[in-house]
């Protein structure tokens, strides 16, 4: 071992014993050897299981149906995505703090989460390289960070994979749309997005975010992606709410 190395794990030892980890549910100090979530919270999480939609992989109610209501009806600009976790109980708990309180700490195991996503789809995907959706400069300004940035860098260094934060910018401030309906999204986030000028485009994404919902997000920045020249758009979200099954 380096002295660098070992004054690395010399720090996070002293900080562990200093800040122990919690668990991102219950918050309690994990027991030796957890990472992330103790136990029984990652057993009790609202993983998606089942029947899922071909296109999102929302939950669906029957295993003879192909799609969701949703994307039975309106189209999509990505051929097909994953998440891990409905946007329920202590995933949304765990999500929220991320996102709104500031727990960085959580980012190794969401991309943990992701990395198992990951596996189960990019066999198939071939993906050229990761793409977080990105957060308006001045949102990030007042949060500190972005979240969807941190979760595709976390998941491109497990997988030795590019992750390009230099592709798709946001261009235009949008207000929350956490209560808007499918229509109301879409209208606030017209325009939202841009590819960045005399960059490499890649022939197949990923699109990293932390939550789906009505795939608004998802096929504003596709359609600007598509436009741009790339071939084929996937993503992976850690949450996907319910809506119409």
């Amino acid at each position: 071992m380096t002295r660098e190395k070992l004054n690395r794990t010399i720090r996070s030892s002293l900080i562990d014993m200093i800040y122990p980890p919690r668990c991102a549910v219950c918050e309690k100090i994990l027991p030796p050897g957890a990472i992330g979530a103790c136990p029984d919270c990652i057993r009790a999480l609202p993983w998606v299981r089942g029947a899922r939609c071909v296109k999102c992989g929302k939950p669906i109610d029957s295993p003879e149906r192909e799609y969701c209501l949703d994307c039975g009806m309106h189209p999509h600009w990505f051929q097909e995505g994953r998440s891990a976790f409905l946007y329920e109980k202590g995933a949304r708990l765990a999500v929220d703090r991320l996102k709104f309180y500031n727990r960085r700490e959580y980012v190794g195991f969401f991309g943990q989460v992701l990395q198992a996503l990951s596996e189960e789809t990019f066999p198939r995907w071939h993906p050229d390289c990761l793409v977080p959706v990105p957060m308006h400069p001045r949102k990030k300004a007042e949060r500190g960070y972005d979240q969807a940035a941190l979760l595709a860098e976390e998941l491109g260094r497990r997988l030795h994979m590019s992750v390009r934060e230099d592709l798709l910018v946001r261009a235009r401030y949008t207000g929350a749309s956490k209560k808007l309906g499918r229509s109301g999204r879409r209208k606030n986030l017209r325009g939202a997005f841009a590819v960045q000028d005399n960059v490499q485009i890649p022939e197949r994404i990923v699109l990293i975010d932390d939550i789906y919902t009505t795939g608004a997000t998802m096929d504003e920045a596709g359609s600007v992606l598509c436009r741009s020249g790339v071939k084929s758009i996937f993503f992976l979200t850690l949450c996907i709410g319910r809506g119409q099954n």
